[in-house]
This record gives C-alpha cells, structure tokens and sequence, in this order.
C-alpha cells in the first residue's frame, strides 16, 4: 500500500473515530474507543517522521492532522466535562434541557441567524431545540432559519389541522437513529 492510500486511510479512520466518540458521548457506545485512536495516533505519528516528497501528498497530510487534532481538543474538553460532572450524556432520543453541554468544536460554531419578524415563541424554542439537536448529531445547520422553519411548521400544521381536525397541535424534537427529527401531532386531550 503506497502512501497516498495510507494516508486515505488515516482520514478514513478518524472519520470513523469521530462518529464513534460521538456514539460514545450519547450512550450509544458503552465504551470509549481508545483502540482505535491508539491506531490513529500511531498513524499520525508515523508519517510524521516520514519525509513525503509529494506536496499535494504532504499538504493533504497536513489538513488531516489539522482537523484531527481540532477533534482531540473537543474530546478531551468533553471528556473532562464528563468526569466533573458538568456534561449531561444524552441518551437517544432525549434531548438537553437546562444542564451544560459539551463544548461546541470549531467546525461547528456558527453566527447565531437572525430572527423572522413576527415568529412567537413556541416557534423560536422549536427551531432552538432543533438546531441544537441537528449540532449533537453533526448535521449541517446552514440554510435553516427561524423564518423558513415557521414557513415549514406552519405547512405541516395546515395539513395536520386537515386530517385530524382540529388545530391544537404540539411539535416535538427528537434524536432518532442519530439524526434530529422534527415531528408534528395534535395535542393529546387530559382526562
């Protein structure tokens, strides 16, 4: 195997690392995948001591090492904020309400967008919630806005208000098979 694939291989493992610390951080996983960045690390620092002779070679090396030690920073903070007990591990399907959360890593930080006029609050904590759960699951958030999400919410509620007739619905926000769900359903009445 030549360098160029060792190296594609290298990104493809800590792709793999990352989704698993992910897992690891939302109970999926019971235990942290140190093997596997024992394996990493050992890659890592072995074409460190190579002299790669291809600079597009040694340029794509380099972003890689770059973007995994940005990952480490973010595991090691999470994983302290674990041991300290300021980190609420999040179950699937269970979403953060008031404790602290793991520190948002670089690629993940984005200006907050701005708000559409008008959107109520029921719909502003939607879309946070919505958002916030898109982050733990490592979606992108680009594009969705409070004003497109209230467009959206407000479709979806027409066509709920049709078929069960009626216009009190809740929306709810879940973490299903990894990904951020937005769900829709009329209120359940008490009694």
């Amino acid at each position: 195997m030549g360098a160029k694939d060792e190296i594609e291989l290298l990104d493809s493992k800590i792709a793999r690392l990352k989704v698993e610390y992910e897992q690891y951080f939302m109970r999926v996983l019971k235990r942290e995948p140190a093997k596997l960045r024992d394996e990493v690390d050992k890659l890592v620092l072995f074409y460190s001591n190579k002299n790669l002779t291809n600079t597009s070679l040694r340029f794509k090396y380099n972003t890689i090492v770059a973007k995994y030690n940005s990952y480490k920073q973010y595991w090691t903070r999470t994983l302290r904020a674990i041991e300290e007990g300021e980190f609420h591990r999040k179950a699937e399907g269970e979403l953060e309400t008031g404790a602290r959360s793991a520190p948002i890593p670089p690629e993940a930080r984005r200006p907050a967008p701005n708000a559409a006029p008008g959107a109520g609050d029921d719909v502003r904590e939607v879309y946070e919630k919505y958002i916030e759960a898109r982050k733990a699951c490592n979606e992108p958030t680009e594009g969705i806005t409070l004003g497109t999400l209230e467009k959206t919410l407000q479709e979806y509620k027409k066509k709920v208000a049709e078929q069960y007739k009626t216009e009190d619905v809740e929306f709810k926000v879940a973490i299903k098979d990894g990904k951020a769900k937005l769900t829709i359903a009329p209120k359940k009445k008490a009694g």
